[in-house]
């Protein structure tokens, strides 16, 4: 006899029933369906995330629950300031992540390529120095990558009651810089919700007021507009995201809280472990009768003697056991542990982006291994962030220094970043012969002139240390 479904639909509305006819026998079923046929369609609605092969029946690609099941939970950790702080504080690990990119940002710090002789540019550093600008902005990337976001105030002297009006170069007059005021997001910064629109403005797209809740006695809140500081933020976000943030960045911490709470699992699980590596077991008649079903007297006396049984053990090596009684000595197998903890300290040092020989300070690992090369991708990652969120700010924050310093600003003046990556006293040495001999063979041809060769040597001196000062002032 042959088998069929035929699907109706109820007048009563839109629900599908299925009639099942067996030898002219009808009977209806409604929406009942199969074990398998329900298993399908349940599959169905995972097959949008399949990969390009599927086999259900081996429970491959999307079939398999194993893979289908998994899914990312939003965190929201960087709302949390209270644990990043505890973190930060706590966690020698958590602070070394957001301190060393940070410090190794601003660590060889910058250069100005101008025609300004070398006694003006000293005024300038000993006005850095002043007001430690270095050590500020070092402080304001490290808050931003803590928390997501911060912000240097840049403070002008007879400014105070116009921190709401746009930085207007042309009003300042020398010795008017007088520092920068770091705050982070924590601190009650609440960007305005009208943005810039201008499109020559660098900072298109992000609040035009930034409203300060100010620590002092009054409690009053300041409205401070975009030109007068210097922003930055931790890790980038898509622009939804950022929006959502209330134009902040995320915390450095959020991306890798997962690396780093199975690293330190790991740690504390293998410290616990060494407490338990010898493990005396000691079997005693009746033991257990005696504890659950003997008097308090008794039970009393149990346990004194396990007590006196460990004194004379742990003090003469002496071990007292009745007629009946045995003991055995289990001792755990550490085999493989340091290669388990090595693979955490791997995964984390990756989410980090910090090579694990600097991270942790340990030797680099392998034959002939010198860890070069991952430091060398650590420092280009380091370059990268200079441009991201050190020139930005430099070059907000120089004019006004230059104009404090000599009264105006140097049409030439550009800014250079020092290699963090230091060089071998071979290396340098290297460099400079190369650079030298490249400049005495245009110098010959007569493509630049005496001055512009003086200059680069100049240039070059400064990167390697080798002939400092040959280059001098140009007459």
């Amino acid at each position: 006899m042959s088998k069929y479904h035929k699907r109706t639909r109820s007048n009563a509305g839109n629900r599908t029933q299925s009639t099942c006819s067996t030898g002219g026998k009808q009977t209806t079923t409604g929406k009942a369906y199969d074990g398998r046929r329900s298993l399908q369609n349940l599959m169905g609605h995972f097959l949008f995330a399949s990969d390009g092969y599927i086999n259900s029946a081996g429970r491959i690609g999307a079939a398999s629950p194993l893979v289908t099941a998994g899914t990312f939970i939003r965190s929201n950790l960087t709302f949390d300031q209270e644990l990043l702080t505890t973190a930060y504080r706590d966690n020698w690990l958590a602070k070394r992540i957001i301190d060393m990119p940070a410090e190794d940002m601003t660590r060889a710090w910058y250069t100005l390529s101008t025609s300004l002789p070398q006694d003006d540019l000293d005024m300038l550093r000993r006005l850095e120095a002043e007001h430690s600008v270095k050590q500020e902005i070092t402080n304001a990337i490290r808050l931003a990558r803590l928390y997501g976001g911060s912000l240097a105030l840049i403070v002008i002297r007879g400014d105070e009651y116009r921190l709401d009006r746009p930085l207007n170069l042309n009003y300042l007059i020398p010795e008017c810089f007088q520092g920068l005021l770091v705050l982070d997001r924590t601190r009650g910064i609440e960007p305005s919700m009208e943005l810039v629109t201008d499109l020559d403005d660098p900072d298109f797209g992000l609040p035009m007021y930034y409203t300060v809740s100010m620590e002092a006695e009054e409690q009053r809140t300041v409205k401070i507009h975009h030109s007068r500081v210097l922003r930055f933020i931790g890790r980038e976000l898509p622009y939804n995201e950022m929006v959502r943030e209330n134009y902040w960045g995320a915390s450095e911490l959020e991306h890798m809280w997962d690396a780093l709470m199975r690293l330190n699992s790991a740690s504390a699980n293998i410290a616990q472990l060494i407490f338990q590596s010898n493990i005396t077991t000691l079997k005693m008649n009746d033991l257990m009768e005696m504890l659950m079903i003997g008097s308090d007297e008794k039970r009393e006396a149990v346990l004194k003697a396990l007590e006196a049984d460990d004194y004379f053990r742990t003090s003469f090596g002496v071990q007292l056991l009745g007629k009946d009684d045995s003991m055995e000595n289990l001792n755990y197998n550490f085999a493989g542990l340091p290669e388990i903890y090595d693979r955490f300290m791997m995964d984390m040092a990756g989410a980090a982006e910090i090579p694990a020989t600097r991270l942790f300070g340990r030797s680099p690992q392998g034959m002939n291994a010198t860890g070069e090369h991952d430091m060398r991708n650590y420092y280009e990652m380091i370059a990268a962030l200079q441009e991201r969120m050190l020139r930005p700010a430099l070059e907000k924050l120089l004019p006004v220094m230059a104009i404090s310093c000599w009264g105006y600003v140097p049409e030439d003046m550009e800014i250079l970043f020092v290699p963090v990556m230091t060089m071998s006293a071979e290396d340098k040495v290297k460099l400079a012969r190369e650079h030298s001999e490249i400049i005495r063979e245009n110098y010959k041809a007569g493509l630049i002139t005496r001055e512009e060769a003086r200059k680069e040597i100049d240039s070059m001196s400064r990167r390697t240390g080798i002939l400092p000062g040959i280059g001098g002032e140009t007459k």
